[in-house]
């Protein structure tokens, strides 16, 4: 009953979504990485853009990483991006650029857990395997009227097994997208639509009335609060940026030269010892600078910390200073780049919002000597 229920409201309801217009296992793949915590609407325009870029696995795989980040630039969650890389290489080199329909392969790819390659082994390849992530996840626990903590082993454990039990033998993929649908559409984590829902008669949450305690809320920790520093040093109409070393975060990402001054380190832009912006400029980039005063702070969060970025103009010391920069410790490269070529560079969403910022008001650049 809830199989049928489900499928046909899909029929009907379902979103046109450009990764739905075929059962291509790339498209289906590169959808399901930029899935991941990010909204469909926010991904929609990403997907489009990356597919442009690059339509298949071959493509994707011969592509050098600076390219990838690139056409990823703004979705977050970098790691997904190496991840998709890495997959494409593996299917290239290992299976011809062809997704393999073997579930131990699927789950071997990087970056692929269970309920991802569910998603692919059942949309792609209509295999019978079952999902569960956070809208599905939902519309589960009020079907069962599951009131346990759903990040705890037991109730996932429930949750899988229903799951497994409820995906058909034919039709898996459209299964397991109206389910997801639902939650998204339906069974929204507050105030639950239950009167237009195709499953409210077979909902045991709703019979007992607790569909708005489930799932059950679990406090958020307050995020890690975090105070950097940057300098904006400009040698005529160059700034000089650093890129960073890997591993990391933003590893392989351009930034103005930063130093980590208060609270944990989340990018590892501490040395070790504190040090002043000055000093720190001159570890990063080999460049002797002067600041010369704030010229903006943003704030931006990451993970768990929520992070101000204070940004400084500087100018170098002296006329020497024009000399290629040297990358010091955790950057793999220093340079002196044209304003108008920012850009083209991979920057992080707060280096982007603070590259728009500086160009927007050259005359607060420190400027250099001569």
């Amino acid at each position: 009953m809830i199989r049928e229920r489900l499928l046909d409201w899909f029929d009907s309801e379902k979103r046109s979504l450009p990764w739905r217009t075929d059962r291509d296992p790339y498209r289906i793949l590169v959808s399901e990485m930029m899935l991941v915590q990010t909204t469909v609407a926010a991904v929609v325009p990403f997907f489009e853009r990356f597919l442009d870029a690059f339509p298949d696995f071959a493509s994707l795989a011969a592509a050098n990483e600076d390219r990838v980040l690139k056409a990823w630039e703004g979705l977050g969650y970098y790691r997904r991006a190496r991840q998709l890389h890495a997959a494409a290489k593996t299917i290239v080199v290992q299976h011809g650029g062809m997704m393999p329909d073997d579930a131990d392969a699927v789950r071997a790819l990087p970056g692929v857990g269970r309920y991802m390659a569910g998603a692919i082994l059942s949309q792609a390849f209509d295999r019978p395997e079952p999902i569960v992530e956070a809208n599905s996840r939902r519309v589960l626990a009020r079907l069962l009227a599951c009131t346990d903590d759903l990040t705890s082993r037991d109730a996932q454990g429930r949750l899988w097994n229903a799951a497994a039990r409820l995906v058909p033998p034919r039709q898996a993929g459209d299964f397991n997208q109206a389910m997801m649908e639902l939650g998204a559409l339906v069974c929204s984590p507050r105030t639950p639509r239950c009167l237009i829902c195709p499953l409210a008669a077979i909902c045991e949450a709703r019979r007992l009335g607790v569909q708005d305690q489930i799932p059950r809320a679990t406090p958020k920790a307050a995020p890690l609060a975090v105070v950097e520093a940057c300098a904006v040093v400009a040698c005529g109409r160059r700034l000089l940026l650093v890129r960073r070393g890997s591993p990391g975060l933003w590893s392989g990402f351009w930034e103005f030269p930063t130093i980590h001054l208060e609270g944990p380190d989340p990018a590892g832009r501490s040395f070790g010892v504190p040090v002043g912006l000055e000093e720190g400029v001159k570890r990063l980039a080999g460049v002797p600078i002067t600041a010369v005063g704030l010229i903006r702070s943003l704030t931006y969060g990451v993970t768990r910390y929520r992070v101000r970025l204070d940004a400084f103009a500087a100018a170098p010391r002296s006329k020497k200073s024009r000399a290629k920069p040297k990358p010091g410790p955790g950057m793999s490269e220093a340079a002196w780049v044209e304003a108008t070529q920012l850009g083209d560079l991979t920057l992080s969403a707060a280096g982007r919002r603070l590259a728009a910022a500086i160009l927007a008001e050259p005359a607060s650049w420190g400027r250099s000597p001569g």
